[in-house]
């Protein structure tokens, strides 16, 4: 209390101009969101809390003219997955708080899919003392569904455990709507939870609509990231829902959900990268690369940095935070317009933490726990006979990738077949084989079928980041191919690897921890996933992020039709397809 007393004496000091500030803010304009204006006014700050914003502010410890630049408050991603970036969380702090980034909001259900429990622990451990604030919501999901077979499992009992810690701030995305609507114990369970500590629960409902909706929001769940149209997000909003903007390396869907939001208002909004990868961070930024499309949409610059800022701090119980404001954690960035966005310096704690797109302080990873690394177990090394297949006569399902999408199509199209009946590739017109093989207990268990639109000529590539439950997924025309890609990567501990018509590797990105992540930092992962993409491309593959777009194909809760190891799944009629 003598503390907390001595600490409020300082600020008040500052704000009555009776003392220094600890660091001033001067010469700039400031971002006010609750009065919608843009205005002159320094910035005072006293520890780790705004004391003042006015333009009679003269007196600081230290003092930094901004000439002209503007104040805004740091900026807060709504929902990530921070093992996407491929970065431990230290690498990636240090890449995204240079561009306005002091706070996510992350679910580690990615990791906690590879290793229970475990996985969430190192993802906490790992963020503690950054400069960069790590919330996290427990997965509400793990096993993703029933239809794949996961590495770890979190239990109700489990979730009750993890939203008492700290920066656990709600439940994350509840994926299994039909348990919702069923009335599932488990999932039950898990959101009564939630709701006891009056914590939010995240939702996870792709073109979810009607009565269904209705009786999904029942259960108190408050917001959605899969939206695709402006309809859909305003029919979410419409019933008391806050919609997260995905803009992210794997989906897209800012230029199509901005209607929404100029026809609802900005209040219900947030954004939210989903899926990032260091590559992209690097080379466009964070969320001040969402707010450059924004704006250069039509949106306009304040409701913007709006949803980037005071609303999923307000929505997810942040105080005092997402806005330069007295009393508010000085956490602020400050850029030369709201057009460009162009970060010229980030305060994180009333200390600068970055300027000019570098980190003042040096951020170090420590090295990742023994217990997180080499998790690829096979029963064995694979041979091509292991992707061969035969399906009786007629035309059998092919998922059919939709360029920069996670949702795939559900095609019927005559394979190619030899002599014997067998289902071969068929390069010529775009279909390949596909595989998904379990990799977390080593049973064996194994899934073939065919794909569309990766655009491969010959060769293999593979990765063992397949989204949820992230076994290794196999694409190819060689069965020799394959074979050899999911070798590689259990030798490598996880990672993308792309190989040649003739079963010889052409490049590879480790990622041994969890089989999902580099312990390497961002400049290097990025060479190594520039490489990798490369030779995927010289392979003949189409989108522009092969491995992102390989990764989705496995995770049977997005339409239409995607393969687990435990075989090809229809979402829309929620059933496995059999091969005659």
């Amino acid at each position: 209390m003598i503390l907390f007393a001595e600490k409020l004496k300082a600020i008040s000091e500052v704000a009555r101009g009776a003392r220094p500030a600890s660091l001033l803010l001067k010469g700039g304009r400031v971002v006010n969101l609750f009065t919608r204006e843009v205005r002159d006014a320094a910035v005072a700050v006293e520890g780790s809390t705004i004391a003042g914003v006015e333009a009679g502010y003269s007196k600081g410890r230290e003092v930094i003219d901004l000439a002209g630049g503007l104040i805004i408050p740091g900026l807060i991603d709504a929902h990530i997955h921070l093992e996407s970036t491929l970065l431990l969380p230290a690498h990636f702090a240090a890449v995204a708080l240079p561009h306005g980034t002091t706070a996510v909001i992350a679910d580690p259900h990615e990791i906690a899919n590879v290793l229970g429990e475990a996985g969430i622990t190192f993802m906490l451990r790992a963020t503690e003392q950054l400069p960069l604030d790590f919330y996290f919501m427990a997965p509400s999901c793990v096993p993703a569904t029933e239809m794949e077979t996961a590495g770890g499992e979190i239990t109700p009992e489990q979730v009750e455990r993890l939203l008492d810690q700290p920066r656990m701030l709600g439940l994350a995305e509840m994926m299994n709507y039909p348990g919702v609507i069923a009335g599932d114990a488990a999932v039950a369970a898990k959101i009564a939870a939630a709701h006891r500590r009056k914590k939010p629960v995240d939702g996870h409902i792709p073109g979810l609509g009607g009565r269904d909706l209705q009786a999904y929001l029942g259960a108190g769940i408050s917001t959605d990231h899969e939206c695709v149209s402006a309809a859909e997000a305003l029919e979410k909003v419409g019933c008391g829902m806050k919609v997260i903007i995905r803009e992210g390396s794997a989906a897209r869907n800012l230029a199509a959900l901005l209607p929404a939001v100029k026809a609802a208002g900005s209040r219900h909004f947030m954004f939210g990268s989903d899926d990032k990868e260091a590559a992209e961070l690097l080379s466009a930024g964070h969320l001040d690369e969402i707010l450059r499309r924004a704006v250069a949409l039509g949106c306009d610059p304040l409701d913007a940095v709006e949803m980037a800022t005071l609303n999923p701090a307000r929505h997810y119980g942040l105080a005092r935070r997402g806005a330069v404001a007295p009393g508010y954690r000085a956490d602020l960035a400050v850029v030369d317009d709201l057009q460009s966005f162009n970060v010229r310096l980030v305060i994180k704690d009333g200390r600068v933490a970055a300027r000019e797109g570098k980190p003042v302080a040096k951020i170090t990873s420590p090295p990742a726990d023994e217990g997180v690394m080499h998790t690829i177990k096979l029963r064995r090394p694979l041979q091509a006979d292991d992707f061969k297949f035969k399906a009786g006569p007629g035309a059998l399902p092919v998922i059919g990738i939709i360029p920069e999408q996670i949702i795939t199509e559900k095609l019927t199209l005559e394979p190619r077949r030899d002599e014997s009946g067998a289902v071969l590739a068929d390069p010529g017109r775009d279909i390949i084989k596909i595989a998904v093989i379990e990799r977390h207990r080593g049973s064996g268990r194994a899934a073939l079928g065919l794909v569309k639109g990766l655009g491969l000529r010959s060769g293999a590539i593979a990765s063992s980041v397949a989204h949820d439950s992230h076994n290794i997924i196999v694409a190819g025309v060689e069965e020799a191919a394959m074979a050899a890609a999911v070798n590689e990567l259990a030798r490598a501990g996880g990672g993308f690897v792309a190989v040649d018509g003739t079963a010889m590797v052409r490049s590879l990105l480790p990622l041994p921890v969890a089989g999902l992540i580099s312990p390497e930092p961002a400049v290097k992962v990025a060479a190594a996933m520039a490489e990798v993409t490369a030779a995927a491309r010289s392979l003949g593959t189409a989108p522009l992020n092969p491995f992102l777009t390989l990764s989705f194909l496995a995770l049977p809760v997005i339409p239409h039709l995607k393969i687990t190891d435990r075989g090809l799944f229809d979402v829309n009629s929620f059933n496995f397809i059999q091969f005659s």
